[in-house]
């Protein structure tokens, strides 16, 4: 009998052992990369805690190079202006959230941040003859000071009101489009973009109460090459698929927005649409612009 408890003895000792040692290497086994778990992305915030690798780090992203085109190779150009209107369902995630989350942003947050951060300039809309051009540069200490209105009301206190960045409901965006001959191809490129307030201004107070007014009124340009490498960082909200993010520049190069014509270059100073057409008309001359140019790279291959 003794015999058989010595056996059973030496045959439980490495055993027991064996099971110790492997405990012991389970807590200081680091975790690999491999092993990270795609839900860890969801645990607790712990600043101190590197086990989840985003492997979409914006950080690392880089715009999208355009192809290099010689003058000599562009045949066609025209300059155009388009409006984005950002109440348009395929343009909310230019528009939400309204406030971080999750490290996504608005774009016009986004464009704030990036002026305060001096990453590219802001310019004071310029139409004098029509010219939108970027000529007055704007400091980015008096950003939120642009369309201020200050009313001063008789034994109270004087009425500051600033703009918001949910006031931002449309775009301006200037671009041209060019044929390139060498890579047989229409092309466009964004040259500028132009931030719209709507909003009710308050111009009056009245029997205890303020007397507001809907206005419109363009706050300020950014030159967008100038922006891109900031904006190439920046996630913007996919609605199809939550995995895929793309950037604000990816947005923008590859046209994932809904957008009208308002204004062509030509001979009258370059006028708007709404000068000279309104209403139903000016709907029609907007998609007469828009087939002009599409029309021009299929009939040079029809030709």
């Amino acid at each position: 009998m003794k015999t058989i408890q010595k056996i059973l003895f030496l045959l439980l000792v490495p055993v027991l052992g064996f099971s110790q040692g492997n405990t012991g290497n389970a807590q200081q086994k680091p975790i690999r990369a491999d092993e990270i778990r795609f839900t860890d992305q969801f645990r607790p915030m712990d600043k101190n805690s590197k086990t989840y690798v985003d492997s979409n780090d914006f950080k690392l992203r880089k715009p999208i190079s355009y192809p290099f085109v010689r003058p000599a190779d562009v045949m066609w150009s025209k300059t155009t202006w388009e409006i984005i209107d950002l109440r348009e369902k395929m343009n909310h995630p230019i528009y939400y959230p309204t406030d971080t989350l999750q490290n996504r942003k608005s774009l016009i947050m986004a464009i704030c941040e990036g002026i305060k951060e001096y990453k590219f300039d802001a310019y004071k809309p310029s139409f004098k003859s029509n010219a939108f051009e970027f000529n007055e540069y704007i400091s980015p200490d008096s950003l939120y000071e642009l369309d201020r209105t200050v009313l001063q009301i008789p034994s109270l206190n004087t009425f500051i009101q600033r703009w918001n960045p949910d006031e931002i409901t449309q775009i301006l965006v200037k671009e041209v489009w060019y044929f390139d001959k060498k890579a047989s191809k229409l092309k466009c490129e964004i040259i500028g973009l132009c931030f719209i307030r709507d909003y009710e201004k308050t111009i009056g107070y009245q029997s205890n109460q303020f007397i507001k007014d809907r206005r419109s009124s363009y706050l300020f340009w950014i030159y967008y090459p100038e922006a891109r490498d900031f904006l190439s960082k920046v996630p913007v909200y996919n609605p199809y698929n939550n995995t895929e993010l793309y950037s604000f520049d990816d947005l923008f190069v590859n046209r994932k927005f809904k957008s009208y014509f308002v204004r062509e270059a030509n001979v009258y100073n370059d006028r708007m649409i709404t000068d000279y057409v309104s209403d139903r008309e000016a709907q029609l001359e907007s998609e007469r612009i828009k087939k002009e140019i599409f029309d021009y790279e299929q009939d040079l291959w029809e030709n």
